[in-house]
């Protein structure tokens, strides 16, 4: 079974974004993470959604509430709470 999370945000700029989130690599392997998808919303390229696969649902429910994430997504310039779905392949 395959955990997934489903993360979407408006961003100020994409590719200081990414930037950001590419940093955070290691980080996120570390504490489970077995890949990672990159969705810009069409039109919209500071529209990002990130699917996640991670090694259990706990793995990456402690990654997404780890204390260095909302300084991490401060810096990146998210600008919203993001909409996060969690859920095990089926």
């Amino acid at each position: 079974m395959t955990a997934y999370t489903i993360v979407n945000h408006p961003v100020m700029d994409f590719d200081a974004w990414k930037a950001v989130f590419d940093s955070g690599l290691e980080m996120r392997q570390a504490a489970g993470e077995l890949s990672a998808t990159v969705i810009t919303g069409g039109e919209d390229g500071n529209q990002v959604t990130v699917i996640n696969t991670w090694t259990s649902l706990e793995d990456a429910n402690a990654m997404l509430n780890n204390p260095d994430m909302k300084p991490m997504m401060e810096s990146a310039g998210v600008l919203e709470f993001p909409t996060i779905i969690m859920g095990n392949s089926v």
